[in-house]
């Protein structure tokens, strides 16, 4: 199996009959002016990537349309909703997605609106499709870990570090 680093464009022309299988490596350079600004509305700021994001592809093409399979993981830099410590967290998940392949400045079915991958000049990319899933996969809640103890509602103290000695946490926790 093939390894592909900092680089998910495909040719068309070339593109085998029984598909591409590949595993791909992309550095937190070469992903992160997609991660950065993403569609309309863009993140407030880029994530710190600590590692490279790395996974495998299984792409078949049925007509005009892509069948994407695969996985991928990152490990990046992640702030507790509890305690608001900063902490290394994994981002990761399984891909299975249909897109339709379009030509720059072509309408896009009614039906997939986002589901589009462009192809311009006999070539498609798929780093955006991974940025947009790298997003759909950022936990809503991440925490530093299970049993974090949060910050004292009175004092703002970690309670992980330390009991609060201003009593605070007893008189306000149900």
């Amino acid at each position: 199996m093939e390894t592909v680093r900092d680089n998910l464009r495909f040719s068309l022309e070339s593109f085998p009959e029984a598909g591409v299988m590949c595993e791909f490596v992309l550095s937190p350079a070469a992903l992160l002016p997609y991660l950065a600004a993403s569609g309309e509305e863009p993140q407030s700021e880029a994530p710190n990537l600590v590692t490279s994001l790395r996974g495998r592809l299984d792409l078949k093409l049925a007509g005009k349309r892509l069948l994407v399979k695969g996985m991928f993981a990152v490990k990046t830099e992640m702030t507790c909703a509890r305690c608001l410590s900063t902490f290394i967290g994994k981002v990761g998940d399984s891909i299975d997605e249909v897109a339709e392949l379009g030509e720059p400045g072509g309408r896009q079915s009614p039906e997939d609106p986002d589901g589009l991958i462009r192809v311009s000049g006999g070539h498609f990319d798929l780093t955006p499709l991974i940025a947009e899933l790298f997003w759909l996969s950022w936990p809503v809640r991440a925490l530093c870990r299970p049993d974090c103890a949060g910050l004292c509602p009175r004092c703002g103290a970690n309670l992980n570090d330390a009991p609060c000695l201003c009593g605070g946490t007893a008189a306000t926790r149900h």
